[in-house]
């Protein structure tokens, strides 16, 4: 159970000053929100790597460490990620930019949803979309060179920046993608309320359309911090397991994602109305979305 505690300024308050910021620093039970300005301390039965909530400033993150919430990535590798990608930032940024060359006819494109898919081929690796297929994504497995250890340190050294700049594009790729879907999500709740206002239906009937847009931000979410933590595994059985995960995680994710922009677009009016076999469609592709993230967590986010 997680329990917010209000604290309260002036006289008498049990969180005011040193005293209290040792309380705090020693009481298991007790994180204080690490939102700006936020008085308010969270009290939990069972103080672990856990997601919470704020409900003064509605800031999220982990209850243990106090810095994003992180799932399935665990505290001191995501304070280790985060630290390097700060310490590398300069290395990285020629690869964080919105623009890419088309692998067709060499136009720079530019990437305006969250989905992956650009009409015939993927945004992340440039290759024909087709040779992804329906279970496996092979651009989000990084192939590791088997003989690196044989040879010099400064091949050495290249390999495991081009190691790093793998992960970190994904990282950085679908936290663009989770920003441009927040663009999506805005659309639809000022399309719903448009529609309500005119008598066209209620919440309730276009409730699905804020539902989908909702999951799928949380599933890009995971799918994100799964980046950070195939990065520091070890090579054997339980990282190709994950990886199989991950990647019918991320299938799974640029279908919903596909579908939930297509759903937007026939909201806005552009093609038509969108019709009961989409609807159903959707709503399906969003019990497979959640059960693929709930399945990833469940194996690996042990702590």
């Amino acid at each position: 159970m997680i329990r917010p505690v209000s604290v309260k300024s002036g006289a008498g308050s049990s969180f005011e000053g040193s005293d209290s910021l040792s309380l705090l620093q020693s009481h298991f039970q007790l994180q204080l929100c690490p939102g700006a300005d936020c008085p308010i301390v969270i009290q939990v039965q069972e103080p672990r790597a856990r997601r919470v909530q704020c409900i003064r400033c509605n800031e999220v993150f982990c209850f243990k460490c106090r810095i994003m919430y992180h799932a399935p990535t665990d505290c001191p590798t995501i304070r280790r990620w985060l630290t390097k990608c700060a310490d590398d930032s300069e290395t990285a940024n020629y690869i964080s930019a919105h623009t890419k060359d088309c692998p067709k006819c060499n136009i720079c494109i530019e990437k305006n949803g969250g989905c992956n898919h650009m009409v015939n081929f993927c945004w992340m690796c440039l290759g024909d979309w087709k040779t992804h297929g329906s279970e496996y994504y092979e651009c989000s497995r990084y192939k590791e060179n088997p003989d690196i250890v044989n040879q010099s340190q400064q091949a050495q050294a290249r390999e495991a920046l081009k190691k790093y700049l793998f992960y970190f594009e994904r990282w950085e790729n679908h936290n663009k993608s989770l920003q441009l879907e927040a663009q999506t999500y805005q659309r639809i709740q000022e399309k719903i309320q448009e529609r309500v206002m005119n008598n066209l239906g209620t919440w309730i009937d276009w409730q699905y359309l804020q539902n989908a847009a909702k999951l799928l931000a949380k599933c890009r979410y995971t799918l994100q911090y799964t980046y950070p933590y195939a990065y520091y595994m070890e090579s054997g059985p339980r990282k190709k397991l994950f990886e199989y995960q991950q990647a019918q995680l991320e299938a799974e994710i640029e279908n919903l994602s596909w579908k939930v922009e297509r759903a937007d677009s026939y909201e806005r009016g552009s093609e038509g109305e969108l019709s009961a076999n989409d609807r159903g469609d959707l709503e399906n592709q969003m019990h497979i979305a959640e059960q693929r993230r709930r399945t990833l967590l469940k194996d690996f986010h042990d702590t």
